[in-house]
């Protein structure tokens, strides 16, 4: 009688283990999601500063080599260098927003590991739960079966004349 709720026991305790070594494996992976997300956030920072000090070497030289021409800072070399601000501008902006978006795809990952580790644990313990249910159940016919086996007669002696 013991043995069942024995074998239940144990497959209890190693339903609960399995989950939390699912959970912990979810809980590393948004961890790493959450080291890429800033590791990409600040790449990208370093990315847009470096084009923007590049920028500003390009647009200085420019505006000095226009100058060395004898050429004024008015006019069509003006628009020129407006022209070329604005594009470097849009160029540092655009790696700050591609970094972004992938360091929120990061963020996104992390927390969907961990969703994924809670499921995890709870679903665990129901199973284990669910386990000690089926083995008192199955306790339970056991029992039944056991006591129809050992008085087969019982329905005849309820009879109105007692017992036979």
């Amino acid at each position: 009688m013991c043995l069942p709720l024995l074998g239940a026991v144990v497959s209890a305790v190693g339903t609960i283990a399995s989950a939390q070594a699912q959970a912990s494996s979810y809980k590393m992976q948004a961890a790493y999601a959450d080291r890429q997300a800033q590791m990409t956030q600040q790449k990208g920072a370093y990315d847009a500063a470096q084009l923007a000090r590049q920028n500003t070497r390009q647009l200085a030289g420019m505006r000095a080599d226009y100058l060395n021409s004898g050429i004024a800072l008015e006019g069509s070399a003006l628009d020129v260098l407006a022209d070329s601000a604005t594009q470097a501008s849009l160029d540092e902006q655009s790696i700050k927003y591609g970094a972004q978006v992938q360091s929120d795809n990061y963020r996104f990952q992390a927390s969907l590991a961990r969703s994924n580790a809670r499921s995890a644990t709870t679903g665990g313990y129901l199973g284990a739960l669910a386990t000690g249910i089926n083995a008192f159940s199955s306790m339970n016919q056991m029992n039944q079966q056991r006591t129809m086996i050992s008085n087969p007669y019982q329905r005849y002696n309820q009879g109105p004349l007692g017992s036979i």
